[in-house]
């Protein structure tokens, strides 16, 4: 009778008392945090160019982007701090194309574009879930276009137009990480806004394979739209969008896994 007393039932309160610990919260780490994201982006490029007046169309297609070597450089950093973010995007290329000129049809145009984008934003983890993570964006995104073209008659000689300008745009914006596994997982993203240009908007998708501890490789597409005209009558009407191929490092400690 009293072993018996003495003994605690399968599935009483005293086995069940156990409390497993909650993991580490992002809101609990006192640390900040930093990723650097360098990247291979390889545009093709469509729209309408133009200066003073004179305007061509533009079709480059990704593959005559890398026969004329117009990657330019291209990469992000981001500092971390809890559910903060300050992601720095930049990209530099040179592009050129040759075309019939649209007001003289018996002219050819070579318009040749050099362009920097950089845009800075602050994030926000809104939400943090084991599928599906979502942070809010917003920042400013500023552009440097030159822009260059030459117009070549039937007889000679040419002569060409040129002319550079720079400008920004407010852009807010939201990203989505799903985690597919502990190694693998897929972001999209994308803003939209205005300021400078008339309309200026973008949306990416990548997935990541993380091989090492900080190490991380992707690949992913990213479409890139801007639609610019000013009073000096230079346009920049263009999309730009392709395949890029990413690589992926981390910073000292890393936060607490989710």
């Amino acid at each position: 009778m009293d072993n018996a007393l003495l003994q605690t039932p399968a599935g009483s309160s005293a086995s069940q008392s156990t409390v497993i610990p909650p993991p580490p919260s992002i809101d609990d780490d006192p640390s900040w945090h930093f990723t650097s994201l360098s990247y291979l982006w390889f545009p093709g490029v469509h729209g309408i160019v133009g200066a003073k007046g004179y305007s061509t169309k533009v079709d480059v297609s990704p593959l005559d982007v890398l026969k004329h070597f117009n990657i330019g450089l291209m990469g992000s950093f981001e500092p971390q701090y809890k559910r903060w973010s300050l992601p720095l995007d930049f990209v530099w290329a040179k592009l050129s194309d040759t075309k019939t000129a649209i007001q003289f049809p018996d002219y050819s145009a070579k318009a040749t574009i050099k362009e920097g984008i950089f845009t800075q934003k602050v994030t926000y983890l809104v939400l943090n879930g084991r599928m599906v993570k979502v942070r809010a964006t917003a920042g400013v995104r500023g552009w440097y276009v030159g822009e260059n073209l030459k117009l070549t008659p039937p007889t000679p000689p040419s002569f060409s137009v040129g002319t550079s300008q720079g400008w920004a745009d407010v852009v807010g914006g939201a990203n989505f990480l799903i985690p597919l596994s502990p190694k693998m997982s897929v972001m999209i993203t994308g803003d939209a806004g205005g300021g400078g240009a008339n309309l200026d908007y973008q949306v990416a998708g990548f997935a990541n394979l993380q091989i090492k501890p900080k190490w991380g490789i992707g690949i992913g597409y990213r479409y890139l739209d801007v639609n610019y005209r000013n009073t000096n009558q230079n346009i920049l009407d263009i999309h730009s969008s392709g395949i890029a191929l990413t690589l992926l490092y981390k910073y000292g400690k890393q936060p607490p896994l989710q």
